[in-house]
């Protein structure tokens, strides 16, 4: 059972230097969330994410005294009932987030602020994930009713073990956002640093997908950081000494910036990027491999697309398809190219396999499709059909395929159940 922690009662960041501003955020989210639902049924406000872990990120600013460096999420929970007043409800959400979120202050603080809403029977029906297994650890119910938030079956019986195929969802999910955050480098449409977080971050959810694979997973950074570097150390046969000294190195660093240092250089980006890309694609080929019994082997692109096929369930291929068809009004239009995507997608077995399968072979042959050396012009083609990417260069149908598959992706997450 969720037990009520009001602002101030536990920890919310790494360096206790900046917990009481942090406080004051809080204090400030939850009083206006409290005061504009306070017409509505609700059944209580939960904190989630790092910072309900005492985990989060503020750093000193001379201009502002102290800086976010994530987000600041809560998530809001509400009995069910009819359409009209969960609309009004979202309605009053949307209000106090754009209120919150275009405050110039708190904008400058880089403070940004989710509030995502969900139905209290949602909650019995989570699935097992990492997301919901350190949701269910560590969220804090900072006002409400505990005995009227029901709890997973799952969760109550103690299976608290996360699944390998959540573990792969994770990885396959994290690639997609580190081929968006390449592109973006590449076209100079992000920020200076922007990509050295984005590699700090995917380092971090690597090890996270890896340490569920290796049975010593956490629900904390810290304390996954700690059993992941302690088990290679004592089992370097499993990837060679060269690859775990390469990952526990690499975690540190992204860790030490999770945590408001400043990133080191080390070195140009795009090598930076394509060390990420060979370090994840020898994790992605192992984890398959793992799930199916199969050799680790990399050898062969095609692998990542057959592989997926292999390790979706007839079930989930069939609530994908549904999902996509019944909610998605561009797909129900017969046009050449809803033919087109539809066919090509049937060859990866379905929609959400193929934005998997074209993310993993971006990030995996990235040089290799935008210099249109060997297998890149037979991946490109293999994935444009998937997209109706079919003109131009190796850069440009790169970019188009970044920028469709990633379209496609954010949403394939929208579709998809919690």
């Amino acid at each position: 059972m969720f037990e009520v922690h009001p602002p101030g009662s536990f920890p919310l960041c790494v360096d206790p230097r900046f917990q009481d501003d942090a406080v004051r955020d809080l204090e400030h989210v939850s009083r206006l969330v409290r005061e504009a639902t306070r017409s509505f049924p609700v059944l209580g406000l939960i904190l989630t994410g790092s910072v309900s872990r005492g985990e989060g990120t503020l750093i000193a600013d001379q201009k502002t005294g102290t800086r976010w460096l994530g987000d600041l999420e809560c998530l809001l929970v509400v009995p069910p009932g009819s359409r009209t007043s969960i609309r009004r409800i979202d309605d009053a959400l949307h209000d106090v987030e754009t209120e919150l979120n275009n405050d110039l202050r708190d904008r400058q603080r880089g403070l940004k602020i989710g509030l995502p809403r969900m139905v209290a029977s949602q909650l019995a029906r989570l699935r097992r994930s990492i997301f919901n297994r350190e949701f269910l650890e560590h969220g804090k119910l900072l006002w409400g009713t505990p005995s009227a938030l029901p709890l997973p079956a799952w969760w109550t019986a103690g299976a608290r073990e996360v699944p390998m195929r959540d573990a792969l969802r994770l990885l396959n999910n994290r690639t997609l956002q580190q081929i968006t955050a390449r592109m973006a480098h590449e076209t100079g449409d992000a920020e200076p640093m922007a990509a050295e977080y984005a590699i700090s971050k995917f380092w971090i959810e690597l090890a996270t997908s890896l340490s569920v694979f290796l049975g010593c997973y956490r629900t904390t950074y810290r304390d996954r950081q700690t059993a992941i570097e302690s088990l290679l150390a004592s089992r370097p046969e499993i990837f060679g000494s060269e690859f775990s000294e390469l990952l526990v190195a690499r975690l540190r660093e992204a860790m030490a910036v999770k945590f408001g240092q400043t990133p080191r250089v080390l070195g140009p980006i795009c090598q930076r990027f394509d060390e990420v890309a060979r370090m994840a694609s020898r994790v992605w080929h192992w984890e398959s491999a793992r799930m199916l019994g199969a050799d680790p082997d990399d050898s062969d692109w095609r692998l990542v697309i057959s592989r997926l096929r292999r390790l979706e369930t007839a079930s989930q291929r069939s609530r994908d398809w549904m999902r996509l068809l019944v909610r998605d009004r561009a797909l129900r239009r017969l046009t050449p190219y809803t033919i087109r995507t539809v066919r090509a997608a049937l060859h990866a077995g379905s929609l959400a396999n193929a934005v998997y399968a074209t993310g993993c072979l971006l990030l995996f042959f990235w040089n290799e499709i935008g210099l249109e050396n060997e297998p890149g012009p037979q991946i490109a083609q293999t994935l444009g059909s998937f997209f109706d990417v079919r003109a131009g260069t190796g850069k440009e149908r790169r970019l188009m395929l970044t920028q469709r598959v990633h379209t496609a992706w954010e949403r394939h997450l929208r579709f998809s159940p919690a």
